[in-house]
């Protein structure tokens, strides 16, 4: 539903740059040993590899580059969580994906915010956490990864940990090939 509102604010490219297919989504989630949400493969086949105004980077399994690779950026992510929270325990207290519960990435921003699915039983009931860069401050959503989109770019949702000038007043999806 919100992937329609969403193509109204911030136009997909003409030609979406490495959308994927079925197999490779299989072939990830088969990896991973789970299922990923809809509307996250929804976007990518929609709007390919790229960001929104240069500033939120959606991570993709269809590309080499490890900035935006899902699984290079995945691991450098959750490790870097992992360390964080085995040094100072009393402020990072979400688990790590695989654990069930654990925080799982989907995309970061040019400030160094961390963006994570918290994973649950069902993949398309997951909420959103958004960790502040060099921060343990978190912010919560009860929200899916593109109602989350469409309600910051639409400023109906304000993300603390973003600057106040994201959006902008048109925002645009940046189509990148980074291969």
């Amino acid at each position: 539903m919100y992937l329609d509102d969403l193509k109204k604010v911030l136009f997909p490219p003409s030609e979406p740059y490495k959308i994927g297919e079925d197999e490779g989504w299989s072939k990830l989630e088969n990896k991973l040993g789970i299922v990923l949400p809809e509307d996250y493969k929804n976007f990518i086949k929609t709007y390919g590899t790229g960001g929104i105004d240069n500033f939120i980077w959606i991570l993709t399994p269809f590309v080499q580059d490890e900035n935006v690779n899902f699984v290079t950026r995945m691991s450098v992510m959750l490790n870097a969580y992992s360390e964080s929270k085995n040094k100072f325990p009393q402020y990072y207290k979400h688990k790590v994906f695989p654990e069930q519960g654990g925080l799982l990435p989907w995309a970061y921003t040019d400030n160094g915010d961390e963006i994570y699915w918290l994973t649950g039983e069902n993949s398309n009931e997951w909420s959103i956490i958004v960790y502040e860069t060099r921060s343990s401050e978190y912010h919560q959503y009860s929200m899916n990864m593109v109602e989350f989109l469409y309600k910051i770019i639409t400023n109906r949702l304000v993300c603390e940990a973003f600057p106040e000038d994201f959006p902008s007043e048109e925002p645009e999806f940046i189509s990148v090939d980074v291969d």
